[in-house]
């Protein structure tokens, strides 16, 4: 995917700039330099990767998730919103269990846990 370099946010000084090569040559001290800040690895003098510190990825990850159930929980407030407008029911529970073949005394057996990734 192409970013305009009008809409691009990416914000780097000349410092976080490394090319592949160099990185490859000295990929521990690029690893340490990369715990305080990303460095931006160049091939042909396009950027081509960024490499991160590992709390931050995950915190991207943690952010990413955020917004992934943001954005289900509008799709699901939308659906409900032109439901509200319709005449047409609900879908019926035993509907639903049905065409996952699933009876609901199975699912009252599930324990209410959280699901593990």
């Amino acid at each position: 995917m192409s970013v305009d370099e009008m809409d691009d946010p990416v914000l780097l000084s000349p410092a976080q700039l490394v090319s592949s090569s160099k990185l490859s040559k000295n990929l521990g001290a690029y690893l340490d330099k990369a715990k305080k800040r990303p460095i931006f690895v160049t091939r042909e003098q396009e950027v081509e990767a960024v490499l991160i510190n590992i709390d931050d990825y995950r915190e991207l990850l943690v952010e990413e998730r955020k917004v992934e159930d943001l954005y289900y929980a509008v799709l699901a407030i939308r659906r409900l919103v032109e439901h509200s407008k319709s005449s047409e029911p609900l879908v019926d529970m035993e509907e639903v269990l049905s065409r996952f073949g699933v009876t609901l005394g199975e699912l009252e057996g599930i324990p209410d846990e959280p699901l593990e990734d």
